[in-house]
């Protein structure tokens, strides 16, 4: 009666009935509460009436009820058993029935624990008699659990399908939120082989859309039911990989980018062990041979998208993005996305760190075996096809990988042998090492590029198999020949070779360029036979290749054609290319010739954009002069300069209205108008209006590729960049040879350009680095007999000009650097004489600094120079002498005293004995030349007392210096002669004591 009266009593009564139930004797049960004409109701209503309280009541009652009521029970009435509940017919019949609990929102109705119950009981069983089996009866057992998975995914397929997303999920918020209860139900007891039916297609595109706004009313359920499902399977690897493919199956790989969440970077982040990484690769490969469930019912529009590809590579393009313009969109993210996703997740797990070299290799091997056939490879019999020599099985997609695709997959390859190469350099392949004592096969061998190489020449000997990618005669023999050559490398390596660096390195490079044959048809050919040929002088007893017959005589060095090659690949080829090129120059650099680092230098020197205002050069010179000195303007240029760029708009202007009149004459010529009238001018007839927009067109075109400077400017920055790489460790290598005077007067002078040029900062940059840590503060520099004491003075001569002349902070600073540099290389490489040549030098820009006001080298460069290499100094003591008296400042003069000070400073020491050594009886002979003009100057000072304070304190201590200077070296008596001002006593005070009776007795 309760439960008639009011319907959310419903539940309550039916649950105190089942305890009721639980607690009688059956024969009570049986004579009492089931003869309850209510209770007879109940059970006899039929399923459309919606009523789950009823069905609760009929299920947990089912198998008590006598066999009469069990016919009149309408709810079960299709189940003989409960495990006939779940069959889809009967599920369509309770949908009503389990629609209405929602009602009781946002708790959950206890016939949804009772279903899940039923569900799971067969596997419940099968759990429990495993727990308490023998651990010798394993195999068994796991057979018998095969079956009840097997029927759960069943029942469960057919509950999920018609309950949840044939009725929760496109009906109201709150029967979504009761979907997304019923899944964290099922969640907690379901293996990991059923992830995928719960976490179907519908069930994460509703996911998807609430949390892909934040304001959605079931916004916080949605991230609630993805943060449990994470906790989940955080810790499992089975579980976790069947997440994560289900998510992004469903998803078309872009769960996260949908969801602006990180779920799958997380999940896929906790892949640390061996067996966790081959189980998700195990079924990412499985995920891209399935593909998603929207790809198995595609259009012919779908099918022929693979026709259109192949045609349009046959006849040469192989751009991504024009293979499938004018084809459907949509079919090519649900399918080039998702396999996107699968091929970065693939390689990123061959990436992992957390792994040791032994777990990672083999699954190294598994990518890149999955790589090769997936990239390069296609079936011309059905999509599977088994190898008897690799005694597996090769697999493809039902429906073929698209060219973008397999692009990626060659990418991926090509930067895993980089990883592989990197890690047999870093020394920690141990393995490698003691594979190369005796010749093994290449596909026992630990190294992943020749187990690459053997791998691919077998999958060409299988009749069935043949390239995807098609490719001329030239690029096929090419093919060959780098597959011959590597292979011959390879034995040569494991014979133990003297040079094995060069052998891995050209090796690697060769796998690179085949590699690269596809993706650049007709590109690769003439680059890899010169670096062929290159193969064939350095490893003249291991190649085998024909040569061709040259005139020996005309044939240029080794080395400076394998840096043309190297140089010719720099420009358009992906950085794993680049990588191996910079291995191979690592280990072929020592043996460079002037010339070939002459090709390096002129590339990093030439720019397309030249600076508004060109620097001018210092003297005459040819064109190889390395260095050119950038010139202040003047207001007058500036101005001239803005008038230019006014002038250059006017004449643009003119320019677009010139255009504009001989399209319109073209056009008039065209239709035979004469164009006498102004009503003719402005109508047009059809004809005329289309062949005026082909003329329009054809002009874009034409600005366009005029245009195109900006384009050109930036490959040669980056090609610049490039080889500023390969210069760089040149200089790392060999920071003490002569030719490095040569390179830094290049880079020098690259600076200098890229400096006045708007856009180059990053170039810039990256040269005053090289200069400042490569050249300048190297442990050695360029010394011996072949050193050019000539460059070195010029050299000298030219970066001062550049300081006391550039307007640029960092041209100045850099330039300062470079002196020090060079004064230092000169020191090392020069005799007093040679020395004295270059003090001359140094002494006009000294006297510049004095007498020029565009002068712009600062006082504490100087001085630096003075403390670093006095030997400078000495030759301008007396021209800063008489630059203290009569500089045309007193900041100048006080700069020229500072100057003498740095210079004198040394010579006291930190002793008040004299000095003993052969340097006290130079600085003896110096301070003699110079004693008359130090007492002129030392009575300037304390006669004529400068404006400011701080200038007058240096001035006394100056002269202070200098009388102990004196002292020490036993001057007292010639200097005193000179003195005859009375001044001195009074600013001196007690120093010039000593000097007192000296003056009286001259």
């Amino acid at each position: 009666m309760l439960a008639e009266k009011k319907s959310f009593m419903r539940e309550p009564a039916v649950t105190i009935i089942l305890d009721m139930v639980d607690k009688v004797h059956i024969n009570v049960l049986l004579t009492g509460i089931l003869e309850a004409p209510l209770l007879k109701d109940w059970l006899q209503k039929v399923p459309e009436s919606g009523n789950p309280d009823a069905l609760l009541l009929a299920l947990k009652l089912h198998d008590k009820l006598p066999l009469e009521m069990r016919n009149l029970c309408k709810m079960l009435s299709h189940a003989c058993n409960p495990s006939d509940l779940f069959t889809p017919e009967h599920m369509l019949l309770l949908v009503p029935a389990l629609k209405e609990t929602s009602f009781c929102h946002p708790r959950v109705h206890s016939v949804w624990q009772v279903l899940v119950d039923i569900l799971f009981a067969d596997l419940a069983v099968v759990n429990e008699d495993a727990t308490s089996s023998h651990s010798s009866k394993k195999t068994k057992k796991s057979k018998k659990r095969n079956s009840p998975e097997k029927n759960l995914a069943r029942r469960l397929s057919s509950f999920w399908e018609v309950v949840v997303e044939g009725s929760l999920l496109s009906s109201s918020h709150d029967r979504k939120h009761l979907a997304i209860d019923i899944f964290l139900m099922l969640l907690q007891r379901i293996p990991a082989s059923c992830v995928q039916i719960v976490v179907s297609y519908k069930f994460v595109h509703c996911l998807l859309d609430i949390l892909s706004a934040k304001d959605s009313h079931l916004y916080k359920s949605a991230q609630h039911c993805l943060q449990e499902t994470v906790n989940w399977c955080e810790n499992d690897d089975e579980r976790r990989a069947a997440v994560v493919i289900a998510l992004q199956q469903s998803s078309n790989g872009k769960f996260d980018n949908i969801s602006r969440t990180r779920t799958i970077r997380k999940l896929v982040s906790k892949f640390v062990t061996k067996a966790g990484c081959l189980l998700f690769g195990q079924k990412l490969t499985g995920l891209f041979l399935e593909g998603t469930p929207t790809q198995l019912n595609e259009s012919s529009l779908d099918k022929s998208l693979t026709e259109e590809e192949v045609e349009m590579l046959s006849v040469g393009v192989t751009s991504v993005g024009e293979d499938i313009e004018n084809l459907s969109e949509e079919a090519k993210d649900s399918d080039d996305v998702l396999r996107s996703w699968i091929v970065d997740s693939l390689y990123n797990l061959s990436k992992n760190t957390a792994l040791d070299p032994a777990a990672k290799f083999p699954l190294q091997k598994e990518i890149l075996k999955f790589l090769t056939v997936q990239g390069l490879f296609t079936a011309s019999l059905g999509i599977e096809v088994t190898s008897f020599e690799l005694l597996e099985k090769l697999k493809w997609p039902k429906k073929p990988a698209s060219a973008r695709v397999r692009r990626l997959c060659i990418e991926h390859m090509q930067h895993l042998l980089v990883d592989a190469q990197n890690f047999m350099i870093s020394h920690k392949h141990t393995e490698l090492n003691e594979s190369m004592q005796h010749e093994v096969s290449p596909l026992e061998s630990n190294d992943l590029g020749a187990y690459m190489m053997c791998f691919l020449g077998t999958l060409q000997n299988i009749p069935s198999v043949f390239l995807f990618w098609p490719l001329s005669k030239d690029d096929e023999d090419t093919f060959n020949k780098l597959h011959s050559a590597e292979a011959q490398l390879f034995r040569a390596a494991c014979k133990g070779e003297s040079n094995l660096s060069k052998v891995q390195a050209m090796r690697f490079l060769l796998i690179q360029l085949l590699l690269e044959i596809p993706l650049r048809p007709g590109e690769i050919c003439e680059t890899a036979a010169e670096l062929l040929i290159c193969c064939n002088k350095a490893f003249g007893n291991v190649i085998e290749l024909v040569e061709s017959s040259d005139d020996e005589n005309e044939t240029p060095a080794l080395i400076d054609v394998l840096v043309d090659a190297l140089l010719s690949l720099l420009p358009h080829s992906p950085a794993p290319v680049r990588a191996a090129v910079e291995q191979v120059f690592k280990c072929f650099c020592d043996s460079i010739t002037e010339s070939g680092l002459m090709n390096m230098l002129r590339i990093v020197k030439k720019d397309l954009k030249p600076a508004r205002h060109k620097p001018a050069v210092v003297e005459d010179s040819d064109e190889e002069d390395p260095i050119d000195i950038e010139e202040s303007g003047s207001d007058d240029e500036v101005e001239e300069s803005e008038n230019d760029e006014n002038t250059d708009d006017i004449l643009e202007q003119d320019s677009k209205a010139k255009t504009s009149l001989t399209v319109d004459k073209k056009i008039r010529k065209e239709t035979g108008d004469s164009g006498g009238a102004e009503d003719s001018e402005s109508d047009f007839d059809d004809d005329a209006m289309f062949r005026m927009d082909a003329h329009l067109v054809q002009m874009l075109k034409e600005k366009k590729n005029a245009g195109g400077s900006d384009t050109a400017q930036t490959q040669l920055k980056n090609f610049k960049l490039r080889v500023l790489s390969l210069l760089e460790w040149y200089l790392q290598r060999n920071s003490s040879k002569p030719l490095v005077l040569t390179v830094y007067s290049y880079l020098l002078q690259a600076f200098v350009n890229s400096s006045s040029i708007e856009g180059n900062e990053q170039f810039a940059d990256r040269l005053g680095v090289i200069i400042q840590r490569k050249i300048c503060k190297a442990k050695e520099y360029p010394k011996g007999p072949e050193v050019d004491l000539s460059l070195l003075q010029d050299l000298f001569e030219k970066v001062l000009k550049l300081a006391s002349r550039s307007k640029a902070k960092k041209v100045q600073s850099l330039s300062q650097i470079c002196a020090f540099w060079l004064l230092k290389v000169i020191h090392g490489n020069s005799n007093e004489t040679e020395l004295k040549k270059v003090s001359e030098v140094f002494l006009k820009s000294l006297e510049d600094f004095f007498v020029n006001k565009k002068c712009r080298l600062k006082g504490g460069f100087l001085k630096e120079v003075f403390r670093r290499h006095p030997w400078v100094g000495i030759l301008s003591f007396g021209m800063l002498i008489e630059k203290c008296r009569n500089a045309r400042s007193e900041f100048l003069q006080f700069e020229a005293l500072f100057l003498m000070d740095t210079l004198v400073r040394p010579w006291l020491g930190k002793s008040t004995e004299v000095p003993s050594d052969k340097d006290s009886s130079h600085h003896l002979q110096f301070l003699k030349v110079h004693l008359p003009s130090l007492s002129e100057l030392v009575q300037h000072f304390l006669q004529k007392p400068a404006k400011k304070a701080s200038h007058r304190s240096e001035a006394r201590q100056f002269c202070m210096r200098i009388l102990k200077a004196l002292s020490l070296l036993k001057l007292e008596r010639s200097f005193a002669k000179l003195l005859k001002h009375s001044s001195c006593e009074s600013q001196l005070g007690d120093l010039f004591r000593p000097y007192k009776n000296l003056v009286e007795l001259s």
